[in-house]
């Protein structure tokens, strides 16, 4: 009895040996096979984008050399505005664009051959994304080179307060824009403290520029209508 017992015991613990090393092989199968899936898929992402880096860098290129062609920094610093955009410069915003928009064009190629669902949902929200970034960094460029163009504009007219009015316009364009690009740079950013913040600062300006002008209207006029209410004393007079 006992050696039937022992024999039992010994198959059983044979085939439960025999199920271990089955199972620990098919996982380190499995592990392997993963290992050697993942290398090959970043390998190939490291190679689209080395790719993508070499063609982004020759259409950087021969966008310098249409811009140079075209001279648009020189047109730019003809006018004035050629320091509008905080030490940034128009060729090198547009050569960002152009980088993105082929790093973006590269990884779609290569999500879609490794078919790697977190590169897929990576590459599809960067590329979703680089044409919201590109139309709000586009917005602000556009606002802050009209606002510096309009306020030296306003400035060289010799007009009363033209430095305040400048400044006043150019903080007006470019805060406009700001409300604007920034839901398109951040998506999920709320901008209702902007837009009233916004509402608010163009209503105390609003204010202040009446009073001013009604102060002003009445203090420079006071002298006149005095001289007026002077002359035509008598006339009052008898009217009354």
């Amino acid at each position: 009895m006992f050696a039937g017992d022992s024999v039992s015991m010994a198959d059983l613990i044979s085939e439960s040996l025999s199920l271990l090393a089955s199972n620990l092989s098919q996982a380190v199968s499995t592990v392997a096979k993963d290992f050697v899936v993942g290398l090959a898929s970043i390998i190939v992402v490291l190679f689209f984008l080395v790719l993508g880096w070499i063609v982004g860098r020759i259409l950087v290129r021969v966008l310098h050399a249409f811009l140079e062609g075209i001279q648009l920094e020189h047109k730019l610093e003809k006018r004035g505005v050629h320091d509008a955009l905080l030490g940034f410069t128009v060729t090198g915003i547009l050569s960002s664009f152009v980088k993105l928009i082929t790093y973006a064009v590269f990884l779609g190629v290569a999500a879609n051959v490794v078919q790697l669902a977190f590169l897929e949902n990576l590459v599809s929200w960067f590329v979703g994304y680089v044409p919201l970034l590109i139309q709000g960094v586009t917005v602000l460029v556009l606002a802050l080179l009209a606002g510096d163009y309009i306020t030296d504009r306003v400035k060289a007219s010799k007009t009363p307060f033209a430095k305040l009015v400048g400044l006043g316009l150019e903080a007006f364009i470019v805060y406009t824009a700001l409300v604007i690009a920034f839901p398109l740079v951040l998506p999920n950013a709320d901008v209702d403290i902007l837009k009233t913040t916004f509402f608010l600062v163009i209503g105390a300006a609003a204010l202040a520029l009446g009073l001013g002008l009604a102060i002003a209207i009445g203090l420079g006029t006071k002298d006149t209508i005095a001289a007026v209410a002077k002359k035509k004393q008598k006339t009052l007079e008898r009217v009354i």
